[in-house]
């Protein structure tokens, strides 16, 4: 196979070893002549494998926007760089280039730290207001869609060092807590599964009005100018995070939402409030005066420059691609996500991925591996994979592996996982995932694997969720959750799930797992059937296993889930129809779904799916101080099999060595449950 060389020389500085690679080598000043150069090579029909070698330096994301003209299924094209290669997508101050503030804005910072303050003049870099537009919402359930007066523009972030810089906030860290609310405003469910049916076809719906504490209110009454500041919260409920521009009012304690909690608002209520000069009192704080382009910020001390950015494009675009590889770069500062790729059989290997707004990477097609990659400081999630078809049960067989994603969704702090699979046949192993506030792993479809994965230090700041996440669908069969390490999931108070099957998930299972201080299910199934749970460990997890029955509860019993049972055209049974389930590969691979009944009359058979048939609870090994298994419905016992889930209350009294978790050859396990094997816990997590 003829292999191609052609190294980018960024500078006079780099050194290009061209005759250390076999083949021809070829010598051009940027990327954008080296993908020319690609382009015309592959239209002249060259089959052998082409690599671009990027020397150090900043590269321009526009140079990395790559189509059908670019690849080839009988080339492979090679993007790498060598060390200190980066693709940039904001502007980088120097220090020397920071100034001091104007004397009008400089009185409304703290006294105490005004001289720390640093500025810079956005319009002498050539941007302007179209650049960085009105504030924009954060948050995964803002409401500002739903506004017919909302500014355009984009959101702007800066980084100081690798520190994302925070827009000054009250309080600088931790939250507020609402004293009261008044009103709810015109909000889309209050109270908890009160639905208003009509909400969605209307707009500008009314804010409400929510009370602060005296205290908090004595400190923003020394607000010159409050009209510029933002509320961020949980409002209702600790898994749905938004935010909104707010009137204030301290005469009276209170605040104005402009855009409304979609499930309302509670007394109590987590929230903090930010965008205004006075609370830039802290390291890593910023403040953009958008009328006039003035950043003002207060930069740590070792900090020789801060990056800036406002544009969403990503860092590498590919669309319609086959057989391009990406390797060995780094991808910082945009406000999009960082690679978006729709493609086959492509390749990113050895990316570090960090400093952006949105999501590390969204890959959509079939054949596509992420592989040995970093993500970091992302302000949303990491790495999506999209493919497969679910009418056919085709596999995608895209695969994310050995990936270190850490410190990320840190401005949207719901829903926004470090791996997201969706589609059919996809996978996610060997990857290591922690310190964030919501979930780890979500995924959605059938037949995807997550397996030997190491989870720990997450759903940081919610209680009603799952650091390997799914929910409500009745048909997602296929699906296997085998050998991770969940360990340490919450902190500060929350008490969120291990494992976490919402809402009626059916056709999953989880075998193998080791499950190490959950804060409050080790397993959450939530009434679903045909899940198997077995042969897990479980340690001082605070519910090892809770199995409920809220789809029958809600059709029998008219309880809390029963919106989503209670009529033919409800969510679940519309979801269900959305695929073919008793047809073709669907009935030849699940043949119970085919066996489903839709007569209302027949809701205590097991084939009537709100109930939870089919399923096995078995061979788990629980250490708990309680000794206590969890809490499995009357109807889980009744509908499926749930045996031999033997309990210790201490790790000694299970033979357990908590160094290595693997027990002794003379356990009681081994007793109990002569088939069951040590875990691979040495296989759990980053390979070696």
């Amino acid at each position: 196979m003829e292999k191609i060389h052609i190294w980018v020389k960024k500078t006079a500085d780099n050194s290009v070893n061209a005759g250390n690679e076999a083949g021809s080598c070829k010598i051009v000043s940027c990327t954008r002549e080296a993908r020319e150069m690609v382009r015309a090579m592959l239209l002249a029909g060259f089959t052998g494998e082409v690599t671009v070698h990027l020397t150090a330096g900043l590269y321009d994301p526009a140079d990395f926007v790559f189509g059908e003209e670019d690849c080839s299924p009988d080339c492979t094209v090679i993007y790498t760089g060598e060390e200190g290669a980066v693709l940039h997508g904001g502007l980088t101050i120097p220090k020397e280039k920071w100034q001091l503030p104007d004397t009008d804005m400089a009185v409304r910072f703290d006294e105490a730290i005004r001289d720390r303050i640093r500025m810079a003049d956005l319009t002498e870099y050539g941007f302007s207001y179209e650049d960085w537009g009105e504030m924009q919402t954060i948050g995964s359930f803002s409401c500002a869609d739903k506004y017919t007066d909302v500014p355009g523009g984009s959101r702007c972030e800066a980084f100081c060092g690798d520190r994302r810089m925070t827009i000054a906030r009250y309080p600088n860290e931790g939250y507020l807590q609402l004293d009261a609310v008044a009103d709810v405003g015109d909000c889309r469910e209050f109270p908890a599964q009160n639905y208003y049916l009509d909400w969605d076809g209307r707009k500008d719906h009314r804010g409400g009005i929510y009370i602060i504490d005296r205290q908090t209110n004595a400190h923003i009454s020394r607000w010159a100018d409050p009209s510029t500041a933002w509320a961020f919260g949980y409002f209702m409920w600790d898994w749905a995070d938004s935010s909104t521009p707010i009137t204030v009012d301290t005469v009276n304690r209170r605040i104005f939402p402009k855009y409304v909690s979609r499930y309302g608002a509670v007394k109590g209520a987590n929230y903090y409030l930010y965008n205004v000069p006075e609370e830039l009192d802290a390291v890593c704080e910023w403040y953009l005066d958008r009328k006039t382009g003035k950043m003002y910020f207060y930069p740590s001390e070792e900090a020789d420059s801060v990056d800036f950015y406002c544009h969403e494009k990503p860092l590498i675009t590919c669309r319609n691609t086959c057989n391009l590889q990406f390797s060995d770069l780094t991808l910082r500062c945009t406000m999009g996500n960082g690679i978006e790729c729709i493609g086959d059989n492509m390749r990113f290997s050895g990316l570090l991925v960090k400093n952006i707004a949105g999501d590390a990477m969204h890959i959509t097609g079939t054949d596509n591996l992420v592989e040995n990659c970093e993500v970091t400081r992302t302000g949303k999630g990491g790495i999506y994979l999209n493919g497969g078809d679910r009418q056919t049960l085709t596999h995608g067989n895209n695969r994310v592996t050995n990936c270190y994603i850490h410190d990320f969704s840190e401005v949207y702090q719901t829903y926004q996982p470090g791996v997201r699979l969706s589609g059919v046949g996809n996978v996610c192993d060997h990857c290591e995932i922690c310190r964030s506030p919501h979930s780890a792993i979500m995924y959605s479809g059938n037949e995807h694997r997550m397996e030997y994965n190491y989870i720990h230090d997450m759903v940081l700041m919610s209680s009603d969720a799952g650091a390997i996440y799914a929910g409500f669908d009745w048909a997602a069969h296929g699906c296997v959750i085998r050998y991770n390490r969940l360990e340490r999931i919450g902190a500060n108070g929350f008490r969120p799930d291990g494992i976490y099957w919402d809402d009626g998930h059916s056709g999953q299972t989880a075998y193998g797992n080791l499950l190490i201080g959950v804060g409050k299910n080790g397993f959450l199934v939530g009434g679903g059937r045909e899940n198997t749970v077995k042969g897990n460990v479980l340690i001082d997890c605070g519910t090892p296993i809770q199995y409920d029955d809220r789809n029958r509860d809600g059709f029998v019993h008219d309880g809390w889930a029963r919106a989503a049972v209670n009529k033919p055209d409800a969510p679940h049974w519309q979801h269900l129809r959305s695929v073919p389930y008793d047809k073709g590969i669907w009935k030849e691979k699940y043949p119970l779904l085919s066996k489903i009944l839709f007569d209302f009359e027949k809701y205590n058979e097991p084939d009537f799916p709100i109930n939870p048939a089919y399923s096995e609870v078995s061979g788990n090994i629980i250490i708990d101080a309680q000794g206590s298994m969890g809490r499995i419905a009357q109807s889980v016992y009744d509908y499926s099999k749930v045996e031999n889930n033997p309990v210790f209350t201490t790790a000694e009294a299970a033979g357990l060595d908590m160094a290595s978790c693997t027990f002794a050859p003379d356990s009681p396990v081994f007793a109990e449950l002569p088939d069951f094997e040590n875990l691979p816990v040495a296989e759990m997590g980053l390979k070696k």
